[in-house]
């Protein structure tokens, strides 16, 4: 109404300038959150004075409603008085209350989320002040402080996402310690299957800003602040590294979990290895929380388990599923127990997933059939018991599924033999007894995709053992004459094989002539 009227809103101003000067604190507050909600620019250079007078008031709420007014005066695009708006921010985030501490960073991130300068003068009282402030602000006001010490001082040597981001970088960089600290530490040394093009990318993305990375713009060419050029920088002595993990260990306990989730991603990516285990039993205590905050949190640990497994290994039984639970959140636990199965845990691990393959929810009951192929890979020397296990169960579901179905029991008998194909692909010669008992139940099993994977074996593995290639002669007469009735997957595969075998028998004869 009032952008069609802008006279009228220049003169209700008037009103809510005098207002300013009540002394009231709440009319003063209140005044500036309506002109501040007046959206109009021939107004801005008003409210922006209104703005800058309110953020030095004496009564906490009104800075704290100048902080929330930065916002929207930088969505009008004030261009030329851009610089008063970030000097404002400045001010607010000296302020000596954390409510308006916390206002103030969430006005930086969005008036000016690369201008680290700010940060520079104010770092240390903000560390200081961090567990005082609101616990929204404080989620706002982490991630600030991360992304400027990673900016300022680069990536902790003895940190885990150090090992992750500097294992492909040159060696000519300079470094006053050994560049490999962090690599030699992890005696599992599943941190090196991790992908180190996403850490680089993660790094990238906290020192240039989220939305300044996406949208590669060159924000950081204009600061005037100048970083020190480090790359790296130690966690045992550097002070304003040490000051942020201090200032956020206790927020590990917060009781938002959200608050729980920044602070431990602080100490993942700054503290030292030894370090990093205090982030685990808070991890833990927030999967008591509500099904849409754990699964946030699972999330996390899925990602902080891929990297370094030894962390959550002991703790095994926190992710076994419990009734509750969504089947969201029931693959991510899966997935997560087969990131930290240990050679003592495993047979815990393997008894669990027994009960969860007689789940009624049956799609469920199939991942965790995949979750005993992937658990097999991952420890070698329980592979035999897993075939054992996988092929007792597609025994037992042979007689359940029909042709047509890739639900229910079908997409079980379908994973146990995805798993058992995943398992005989580690070590092929071992196993040609199992790759002889799969071919020999083809006329049981009915279901389209687990006939194309058998067959497809048959093929891959033609030339294993004495027994295999003296079958194929069989087998491909088998395959022809149910050919007609086979689905097109099906029908695909046995193509593919007869090229296989036939490609055998033709330098078979060769070589005999």
């Amino acid at each position: 109404m009032l952008r069609k009227r802008p006279n009228e809103a220049l003169l209700s101003i008037n009103s809510f300038q005098k207002d300013l000067g009540d002394t009231n604190p709440l009319v003063r507050a209140w005044a500036l959150r309506t002109m501040a909600g007046i959206r109009l620019h021939v107004i801005a250079p008003l409210v922006l004075v209104a703005v800058g007078k309110c953020a030095k008031d004496t009564a906490v709420y009104v800075r704290k409603c100048a902080a929330n007014a930065l916002p929207k005066l930088h969505d009008l695009h004030l261009e030329e008085n851009s610089s008063t708006i970030e000097e404002i921010v400045g001010t607010l985030l000296s302020d000596s209350s954390p409510g308006v501490v916390g206002a103030a960073a969430a006005a930086f991130t969005s008036v000016c989320p690369n201008n680290y300068s700010l940060i520079a003068r104010k770092y240390r009282r903000l560390c200081e002040i961090l567990p005082d402030v609101e616990e929204w602000g404080q989620i706002v006001l982490i991630g600030i402080l991360l992304r400027y010490a990673i900016a300022r001082h680069g990536l902790v040597k003895e940190s885990i996402m150090f090992s992750l981001h500097g294992r492909e970088r040159p060696h000519s960089e300079k470094d006053d310690s050994d560049d490999d600290f962090a690599l030699k530490n992890d005696a599992s040394g599943t941190s090196g299957k991790y992908d180190s093009d996403l850490a680089r990318t993660i790094s990238r993305c906290y020192i240039e800003g989220p939305d300044e990375y996406l949208s590669r713009t060159s924000y950081a060419n204009r600061i005037s602040f100048e970083f020190s050029g480090a790359k790296f920088t130690s966690g045992r002595s550097n002070d304003e590294v040490k000051i942020l993990l201090q200032g956020t260990s206790p927020l590990l306990w917060s009781n938002n979990s959200a608050v729980v989730v920044a602070a431990a991603g602080v100490h993942w990516i700054m503290a030292p290895r030894e370090e990093v285990k205090r982030i685990v039993k808070p991890l833990l205590f927030l999967l008591r929380s509500s099904s849409t905050s754990k699964y946030v949190v699972l999330c996390n640990i899925q990602v902080f388990a891929k990297a370094m497994p030894s962390l959550f290994s002991p703790y095994f039984e926190d992710f076994f599923v419990v009734s509750s639970d969504s089947y969201q959140i029931k693959a991510l636990k899966l997935e997560i127990i087969c990131s930290i199965a240990t050679d003592s845990s495993i047979s815990s691990i393997f008894k669990e997933f027994q009960d969860y393959i007689r789940d009624p929810d049956r799609r469920f009951a199939a991942d965790a059939v995949a979750a005993i192929g992937l658990c097999a890979k991952q420890i070698p020397n329980m592979a035999r018991t897993c075939l054992e296990g996988l092929l007792a169960l597609t025994r037992q579901d042979f007689s359940t599924c029909d042709s047509g179905s890739t639900n229910g029991e079908a997409g079980i008998l379908i994973q146990a033999i995805v798993s058992i194909k995943s398992i005989i692909a580690q070590d092929p010669p071992t196993h040609e007894k199992v790759v002889i008992q799969l071919v020999r139940s083809l006329d049981s099993i009915k279901v389209p995709a687990a006939r194309a994977t058998i067959i497809w074996m048959i093929g891959e593995y033609r030339n294993l053992g004495e027994i295999i290639p003296r079958m194929l002669t069989i087998v491909l007469k088998y395959l022809a004459w149910s050919f007609t009735s086979e689905a097109l997957e099906t029908k695909l595969q046995i193509l593919n094989t007869t090229v296989k075998v036939y490609q055998i028998l033709v330098l078979y004869i060769s070589q005999k002539l």
